[in-house]
């Protein structure tokens, strides 16, 4: 199946949801692709209060989250929900998703091409990590510290997030052992001083997971301690805990995209002003090209001034 519109926007997140409202209201054409069951993106990963995006300050990501889909709904915005995107071409401005049922395959092309892909969560890639996810294996300790509330955990990681994720742990009773694969933190100062003054979080550095051991439930987690990349020479140990929170951080979502457009090291797309990219009518929004600014609020702007660009540059908005 072949369809032909004014923008197609990859990515149902608040980057893409903002930049298809204000499309909308320049009469093209547009539909968003969203490989999840529901739109949203990072929306559907806050769990803790919002506490820099007016108008929502204070509430949780699933009140922002059910707020944003019912202002989709009522806008008439089309979106394309799971299925997932199979092929990009940003020369030929199309988007190729598995199709409905029979297995087919549907390409949407249009005039502008809107990359809001986003993040996806950066995995350890250790044997037990896949198959103990949801059974002690977890992302966040706002949603699921309770669950481990006077238990042994580990966290892994050496960010903000990581760090922040002990310090909730052990307000909940529960002893923490901190693996970082560096001796240096990237988490800010503040947290690591509240966190390395609590007596219930224990720091152990230069430390490479290898393994989350458990049958039913998490068991333990295997590292080994050694100054050599990956730990190599180092030392094999074991800990025992109930609960591993892995937070290593994000990698972008351009796997698709990172041989046709010029993006860096790390795969995050270049962008410049509204969006622009190195391939003509492709533009980028959100947290896919802003690495140094991951926020709900600068995803919505950056969606918005994408779609003013994409209007201007097809006549539906003067200057």
């Amino acid at each position: 199946m072949k369809r032909r519109l004014d923008a197609v926007i990859v990515g149902a997140g608040p980057a893409g949801l903002s930049a298809a409202l204000f499309l909308r209201d320049f009469d093209l054409d547009v539909v968003l692709i969203e490989e999840g069951s529901q739109p949203g993106g990072q929306l559907n990963e806050i769990h803790a209060p919002i506490v820099n995006y007016l108008g929502t300050v204070g509430r949780r990501g699933e009140e922002v989250l059910g707020a944003t889909l019912e202002d989709a709904r009522a806008a008439g915005l089309s979106i394309l929900v799971g299925a997932p995107v199979t092929r990009i071409s940003t020369r030929s401005r199309w988007v190729e998703r598995a199709g409905d049922g029979a297995g087919g395959v549907e390409r949407i092309q249009a005039r502008a091409l809107v990359l809001a892909t986003g993040l996806r969560r950066r995995a350890l890639g250790v044997p037990g990590e896949a198959e103990l996810r949801g059974r002690g294996v977890s992302h966040s300790a706002n949603l699921d510290r309770q669950c481990f509330a006077g238990r042994l955990v580990v966290v892994v990681g050496g960010g903000t997030a990581a760090v922040e994720d002990a310090i909730l742990c052990a307000e909940v009773g529960s002893p923490v052992t901190l693996l970082h694969r560096s001796s240096r933190f990237r988490a800010r100062e503040d947290f690591l001083a509240r966190a390395r003054a609590h007596s219930s979080i224990r720091f152990v550095v230069n430390a490479t997971v290898t393994a989350i051991e458990g049958g039913e439930a998490v068991e333990g987690v295997r590292y080994r301690v050694g100054r050599g990349r990956a730990g190599r020479g180092g030392q094999e140990k074991s800990v025992a805990c109930a609960g591993v929170f892995v937070r290593v951080g994000w990698e972008p979502r351009t796997e698709l995209v990172r041989r046709q457009l010029r993006c860096d090291r790390a795969g995050f797309i270049h962008a410049g002003a509204a969006g622009v990219t190195s391939v003509p009518w492709v533009f980028a929004a959100g947290d896919v090209c802003a690495p140094g600014c991951p926020s709900v609020a600068n995803a919505v702007g950056q969606g918005a001034a994408v779609a003013w660009e994409v209007g201007r540059r097809l006549g539906r908005v003067r200057g």
